[in-house]
C-alpha cells in the first residue's frame, strides 16, 4: 500500500471492511428474555444484516421474525402478573402485516436499550426522521421534529424539495449542516424582480427596526444556492448559527435568540435581505415520514 495513490477514504473504507469480515460476532447483539408468562428462555438476536430473530434457549435454530423497514410499532409497558418482579418490562414489536413480537425483559434498562437498538437501525434503513418511543429517541432528533428541521441534506437536495413543493415566494426549507454540527441553514425561496431605478443604494424598509443593529433588515452575505430561473424564480441560502450557550443568530447580524422558533418567528415578520433579494419567511417544508 506504500506505493499505492489511494486517497484517505478509500484506505478507511478498507479498513472497516476488513474489521467487519473479521469480527462478524460484533455486528450482532443478543439479549436474553423469556415469553410471557412461562419460564421459557429465549434469545433475541439483532443484527443489521438480517434484522430482527429469536432462538429458544439450547437451540441454535433460529426464527426470522422481520427487517427493520417492516417494523410498525414497538411499545414497553411494566409486565403484569402476581408476585413478578416490578422490574419486568413487556417490550411489544408489531409488523406491518400486524404479526407480533412480545417478550419479558428481566429489566427497564435492558427493555429500552433493545428498543433503542431498533429504533436506530430504522432510522438507518427505513426513516431518518421517525423514532417509535419518546423515551429512547436521541435528543438532537426531537429537536429537529420540533422545529420541523431536516437532517443534513446537500444544498440540491433541499432546492428539489422546494420545487416538489411549488416554490412559492416564501417557503423555505431549515436543515442541518452537512460541514459544522452546530450550524444550520436556512433556504428560502424568492421571487426576483427586473432590477429598477430607485435613485439611491437601497435603503432600510421605512417603518421598519433593525434587527442586527445596523438599522433595516439583516443583509446576509451568502450566495445563492442556484442561478436566477426564468420565471424569476430563486433560492437563498442563509446560515444560522448556535453558540456554546444555545443561542441562535443569522451569520452576520449581531442579535441571538433563545430557540430556533424565536428566530424565524421574528424574521417571518421582519423580513430578511440576501444578494440584494428582499424575501420574507412564509411556510415551512418540514420532513415528510416515509
Amino acid at each position: 500500500l506504500g506505493g499505492c495513490q489511494t486517497a484517505a477514504p478509500h484506505l478507511k473504507l478498507k479498513y472497516l471492511l476488513d474489521l467487519e469480515r473479521l469480527r462478524r460476532p460484533w455486528a450482532e447483539e443478543s439479549f436474553r428474555v423469556r415469553s410471557p408468562g412461562s419460564p421459557e428462555g429465549i434469545t433475541i438476536h439483532v443484527a443489521g444484516e438480517s434484522g430482527v430473530s429469536w432462538s429458544c434457549d439450547g437451540s441454535e435454530n433460529r426464527q426470522h421474525f422481520c427487517d427493520f423497514p417492516d417494523i410498525a410499532d414497538i411499545s414497553i409497558k411494566q409486565a403484569s402478573g402476581e408476585g413478578g418482579p416490578v422490574e419486568n418490562r413487556l417490550v411489544t414489536l408489531t409488523k406491518a402485516d400486524n404479526r407480533v413480537l412480545e417478550v419479558e425483559f428481566p429489566t427497564l434498562r435492558e427493555a429500552r436499550s433493545f428498543v433503542a437498538l431498533i429504533d436506530g437501525y430504522y432510522r438507518l434503513t427505513a426513516d431518518a426522521q421517525h423514532y417509535f418511543c419518546k423515551e429512547v429517541a436521541p435528543p438532537r432528533l426531537l429537536e429537529d421534529v420540533e422545529n420541523q428541521c431536516h437532517g443534513p441534506i446537500s444544498a440540491e437536495f433541499a432546492v428539489n424539495k422546494l420545487k416538489a413543493a411549488g416554490s412559492p415566494p416564501g417557503l423555505y426549507l431549515l436543515r442541518r449542516s452537512p460541514q459544522d454540527f452546530d450550524s444550520y441553514l436556512l433556504t428560502v425561496c424568492v421571487q426576483v424582480r427586473p432590477p429598477t431605478c430607485t435613485g439611491g443604494s437601497g435603503g432600510p424598509i421605512p417603518g421598519q427596526r433593525g434587527l442586527g443593529g445596523s438599522g433595516g433588515v439583516p443583509t446576509l452575505l451568502i450566495p445563492a444556492v442556484t442561478p436566477q430561473t426564468r420565471s424569476g424564480q430563486d433560492y437563498k441560502r442563509c446560515q444560522i448559527r448556535r453558540d456554546e450557550e444555545g443561542h441562535f443568530w443569522l451569520s452576520g447580524v449581531s442579535r441571538r435568540f433563545c430557540s430556533l422558533r424565536e428566530l424565524l418567528g421574528t424574521y417571518g415578520h421582519w423580513g430578511l435581505q440576501a444578494e440584494g433579494a428582499r424575501m420574507h419567511l412564509g411556510a415551512s417544508c418540514p420532513p415528510r415520514p416515509k
